[in-house]
């Protein structure tokens, strides 16, 4: 059995606080295990508090619940067709390993407090891809921060005063002024977060919801956070981590972990010179928080972990706003009365995919290096609400900045943008023949599910395309952004860390963006990227937990 351990001795160590350290250091403390998260920042929540907070997950239990079970063979078959056929044993083995456990880990946070809601309507990202679905994503229910005591004063983004809103209202609150029930609806969410805030609430929603979903079991189960703490190096002896080496307040200390120790810590996207080296970029666009740097990766790698994925991220298409702030371009790519062009002035992709695969797009048809503009008409901003260029202030800076430019013809719009005013309007000539028509014959914009998703489900004939042709016009400067890196350290099925032989590091684990992603270079569904930390912090600990107490390794008991 594992070890006799005092009031303030800890067994099992958690790099990270956001979904894959908390997930981790909650299941550590279920199967027995004493973890202490260790946190960089001053605030706990990491990329998931800033997050939409939502888990794609196969096969939930509300999915059966509600009358509508999952397959797992179409579950299988979906993500074994988009890690590709040239997917060795080893992730194949993880993509299952995901698919067999994130409904146990999902379960687990039901049994201890996490309120879970499905949005029966999120559709997967790849249609036409065998076996994809629709209503794999569960999320927390939103939630009243003040459950959390004194813990929500350091949560990261606690000061954020927004409604408590769901995923499924991002779509309708963006269109409140197309009708007068999305506008009912609209100022109900509106006048209940200000009524809540009066009688002294606290309304969290998505990412916040969730992370403090998780806080919340991790405080009533003793689990201690330090914040501030960062990371410095890995104890090793006799070949396994059995601790590591920390700096607070510019004081080092040495930490024991028998059971190991599971970095959660996020990749390296804000690492300019890990971004460089690992992939080539030196133009990087990227929305994760600002202590994604890498340094659980750099420690790794020193004593020999090998890496894989790397050169890939979670791509986002993003409005540049200012050097240094990007707004995250969603809706607005899916909504009738908006086009992407690049610096020659034409269309080259479908603007309504998924994010992943329209930044990817983006970097790979030279947005990095060149202008790419996203062209809006007057009506569609005046139609539409968005967090940035709803705002006059933030255009203007947007303008200020030059990553906004108005005008009152196509062509002079053309001109401020510095492209050739008759390819653009040859461009928006043949975009409106397509929102007339109802059909894209270039790239098949709103013909998916995933397409409408986003659209304007009351605008015909087709929900994503409208005509350009109010004006004035505008262009917004949009880069291939990213939410963080997705590959980084390489794993196994059991989320422990390989060395540069491929063979386990005995006592080191990882999950979320700082190892390889088990949907390879693919984001499967809304969700993914939450679900995939989460559940191998749930594997990684469990096999921890299993390996201290001399127990052969196994999943969660199925309930």
């Amino acid at each position: 059995m594992g070890q006799a351990l005092g009031e303030d001795t800890f067994d099992f160590i958690v790099i990270g606080s956001g979904a894959a350290g908390l997930v981790g250091a909650i299941t550590a403390s279920r199967r027995g295990l004493r973890p202490l998260i260790i946190e960089k920042a001053d605030h706990w929540g990491g990329t998931t508090a800033t997050s939409g907070g939502v888990l794609w997950v196969p096969g939930n239990d509300l999915m059966a619940a509600q009358g509508e079970p999952d397959s797992a063979a179409d579950a299988r078959a979906y993500v074994h067709a988009l890690i590709g056929e040239d997917a060795d044993e080893r992730q194949v083995s993880k993509a299952d390993a995901f698919l067999e456990n994130a409904p146990q880990m999902a379960r687990m946070l039901g049994e201890e407090g996490v309120s879970w809601i499905r949005s029966s309507d999120h559709p997967d990202y790849y249609p036409g891809t065998p076996g994809h679905g629709k209503g794999r994503t569960l999320e927390s229910a939103p939630l009243d921060g003040r459950k959390l005591g004194p813990q929500f004063e350091t949560m990261r983004l606690s000061e954020l005063d927004m409604p408590a809103i769901h995923s499924g209202q991002f779509g309708t609150l963006t269109r409140t002024w197309t009708s007068f029930g999305l506008f009912l609806e609209g100022a109900r969410t509106a006048i209940g977060h200000k009524l809540r805030t009066l009688v002294g609430q606290k309304p969290l929603g998505n990412g916040r919801a969730l992370a403090a979903s998780l806080m919340r079991i991790a405080v009533r189960r003793g689990i201690p956070v330090r914040l501030s703490t960062r990371l410095v190096e890995l104890v090793v002896e006799q070949g396994s981590v059995t601790g590591v080496i920390v700096e607070s307040g510019g004081v080092r200390e040495r930490i024991e972990a028998p059971a190991g120790v599971l970095f959660a810590a996020g990749g390296f996207a804000r690492n300019a010179a890990l971004r460089k080296s690992l992939q080539g970029r030196d133009e990087t666009w990227t929305n994760a928080i600002p202590e994604d740097e890498g340094d659980a990766f750099v420690a790794a790698s020193s004593i020999g972990a090998d890496s894989e994925l790397t050169d890939d991220c979670w791509w986002m298409p993003s409005i540049q706003v200012s050097e240094g702030q990007n707004g995250l371009a969603l809706g607005l790519r899916a909504l009738p009365g908006s086009l992407i062009v690049n610096a020659q002035g034409r269309r080259y992709l479908n603007e309504a995919r998924s994010y992943m695969a329209t930044g990817k797009a983006m970097y790979e048809n030279g947005a990095a290096k060149e202008r790419h503009w996203l062209i809006m008409d007057g009506r569609f901003l005046k139609r539409y609400i968005f967090a940035e260029l709803s705002q006059k202030a933030i255009r203007e800076k947007m303008m200020a900045n030059g990553f906004l430019k108005r005008a009152d013809t196509i062509a002079d719009l053309a001109r401020e943008c510095s492209l050739d005013p008759q390819a653009l309007e040859e461009t928006i000539e043949r975009f409106n023949g397509f929102a007339r028509a109802g059909r894209d014959l270039d790239f098949q914009r709103g013909e998916t599910d995933y397409d409408r998703y986003w659209a304007d489900p009351n605008h015909g004939p087709n929900p994503s395309l409208g005509e350009i042709r109010h004006a004035p016009f505008w262009a917004a400067v949009l880069r291939p952004g990213d939410l963080g890196t997705n590959g980084g350290l390489m794993t196994d099925a059991n989320a422990r860390v390989l060395d540069r032989d491929h063979q386990p590091i005995t006592g080191l684990y990882a999950a979320g963006n700082g190892s390889g992603s088990p949907f390879r270079n693919a984001y499967p569904g809304a969700g993914a990227t939450i679900a995939a930390a989460a559940t191998f912090g749930f594997i990684g600990a469990s096999f921890a937990a299993n390996r201290q107490n001399n127990r052969p390794p196994q999943a969660e008991p199925v309930k």
